[in-house]
């Protein structure tokens, strides 16, 4: 080969590089990893692209790494059904209170972030069968002795999230005098954080996320009392769209029988630890 072919080959392969690094997802979006024709008995969803959205500030259901990908117990969920479904998932970190409304106007296919399944938020969306089931429960720092349970509230602040089922309890506590004062925060990092600089003396949240912050801070969190509420996790899509929500049902049945919701739980609420 002569050395102007070889320049220009070199040329092409540049270009080609250049190319796919323009290609590299950007922070907080999950590249799409490509299809597998649908599981036996999951319908198939003929290969194409679903926009997820999820907020990634709820470990371990759904977070960012050191290198900002997505991870987490949901974010491995979703491409283990489309794996058997059939279908290519764009996960989305996007803003919680975006995320029903996104998906009510189509901007996503589907929602999954630790959202509970209830009756009001049913009239908006549809749900799939529950995933998994947790409980809220009362985190507080590792040092606090005058809070043993949801008796001991009445005279003290309590940090939630804005807009979920755990500002609800705290605000239908509230109401019946059971909790001083209630601060909502768009995240729940940032009502640990809340916590961790004393701003506050205690957050409602959901049990397995509780854990996850706690691992996130080793020594500096404990949870006290009994679980406030029993509350099962869904799938959202669209309003009248059955064809996602049931080859999504198919899929979950599946990824029950064979032990991969199982597997899955070991993985995030079991082993993990963060880095």
């Amino acid at each position: 080969m002569s050395r102007r072919r070889s320049a220009a080959w070199w040329g092409v392969l540049g270009l080609m590089l250049l190319a796919l690094a323009g290609c590299a997802p950007r922070a907080g979006t999950q590249a799409t990893p490509a299809a597998s024709p649908a599981a036996a008995g999951v319908p198939d969803l003929g290969g194409r692209t679903l926009r997820v959205a999820t907020d990634a500030t709820y470990p371990p259901f759904e977070m960012l790494d050191e290198q900002k990908n997505l991870i987490g117990y949901d974010i491995d969920l979703i491409r283990e059904i489309c794996r058997l479904a059939n279908c290519r998932p764009e996960i989305r970190s996007v803003a919680w209170e975006g995320i029903l409304p996104g998906v009510q106007q189509g901007d996503y296919d589907v929602a999954i972030s630790g959202i509970t399944i209830t009756p009001e938020r049913e009239q908006r969306v549809d749900f799939t069968e529950p995933y998994i089931e947790v409980g809220q429960v009362i985190l507080v720092r590792a040092d606090e002795t005058r809070i043993q349970g949801a008796q001991d509230l009445a005279d003290k602040t309590v940090a939630v999230q804005l807009g979920t089922t755990n500002d609800e309890l705290a605000t239908r506590m509230q109401r019946e005098r059971q909790i001083r004062e209630v601060r909502r925060y768009r995240t729940f990092d940032l009502a640990v954080a809340a916590l961790l600089n004393r701003d506050v003396d205690a957050v409602i949240i959901d049990s397995v996320a509780g854990q996850g912050f706690i691992a996130q801070n080793p020594g500096r969190l404990k949870t006290v009392g009994e679980r406030l509420t029993r509350e099962q996790l869904g799938i959202v899509v669209r309003e009248g769209n059955t064809e996602l929500r049931d080859a999504f049902n198919a899929a979950l049945r599946a990824l029950k029988q064979d032990g991969t919701l199982d597997r899955l739980y070991r993985k995030w609420f079991e082993e993990w630890k963060p880095k």
